[in-house]
């Protein structure tokens, strides 16, 4: 089998390739377009009324953050720190 043989074959099974991909991608366009026109789309069955719920405010008090959580992290950080300078 020489070069020009393998350039054919090859030729050959790409436009083939090509020309299954175009044909499905068409008729599956044409399929979702007949769908569309033809079937409807579902609709909410109860529209609900929006209750704004209300914002979490992004800034906290002293009261509300809790002590031992506060030496927690206190304590986390100088052992961090600790390990780090060793």
């Amino acid at each position: 089998m020489d070069v020009t043989e393998s350039l054919f074959r090859a030729l050959t099974l790409l436009g083939l390739g090509m020309t299954f991909v175009f044909l499905f991608l068409g008729l599956l366009m044409i399929a979702v377009n007949l769908m569309a026109k033809y079937i409807p789309a579902d609709e909410p069955a109860v529209k609900r009324s929006v209750v704004p719920r209300k914002q979490p405010s992004t800034v906290s008090s002293e009261s509300e953050i809790n002590p031992k959580l506060i030496a927690a992290i206190s304590s986390a950080v100088q052992q961090y720190r600790k390990t780090e300078a060793a």
